[in-house]
């Protein structure tokens, strides 16, 4: 009789220990983006003209940038936007929620070679060593070129304290290095 009512208390405590994969994730991803310097991938999925002329930008499907970024401790919470923008955008939040392994963000930047302005939705998760996002871009440029564009972009963390680039290294705090034969995306 007490075996037959210790099984399935037993079971009834697997069932509800949730002990599943997405626990695990969650207890990987820290409270705040870690600090660091941050090698990031981006790779553009999609692009097209939304104004039917020529985009103002030149970049196509499968082009592929390096970017690297210093995230100091005091700015674990609101990184740099150009982070998730890549090399070559000079960026403000709209708006952010990075925390507990979600970044969601809304970025308005400029690129020095454009009139205007592109719109970047960020959407992804992070670990204590990389996170994974998509960014959504659209351009508002005043005359024609206007484009919109998808990238996937992945990055890897160094631990340990990094010094933000000199301003000079591309105008926002950020070193940048474009992949060899990208024009821009």
């Amino acid at each position: 009789m007490r075996m037959s009512m210790i099984v399935p208390l037993c079971l009834a405590a697997a069932a509800c220990s949730g002990g599943g994969e997405s626990d695990n994730q969650a207890a990987d991803a820290p409270a705040t983006l870690p600090a660091g310097t941050w090698q990031a991938d981006f790779e553009v999925k999609s692009f097209r003209s939304t104004d039917q002329t020529t985009p103002a930008l030149k970049a196509k499907n499968g082009d592929k940038e390096h970017a690297s970024s210093c995230v100091p401790e005091a700015q674990r919470m609101r990184p740099a936007p150009e982070l998730f923008a890549g090399a070559g955008y000079s960026c403000t939040y709209q708006n952010s929620y990075i925390k507990g392994g979600i970044i969601n963000a809304a970025l308005a930047c400029t690129r020095p070679e454009l009139k205007g302005q592109i719109n970047m939705a960020v959407q992804g998760s992070y670990t204590a060593d990389g996170f994974e996002a998509t960014v959504e871009s659209i351009s508002y440029l005043p005359g024609p070129g206007d484009f919109t564009m998808s990238r996937k972009v992945k990055a890897k963390l160094t631990p340990g304290a990094c010094q933000p680039a000199p301003a000079a290294a591309d105008g926002s705090g950020n070193a940048a290095a474009p992949a060899k034969g990208k024009a821009g995306g």
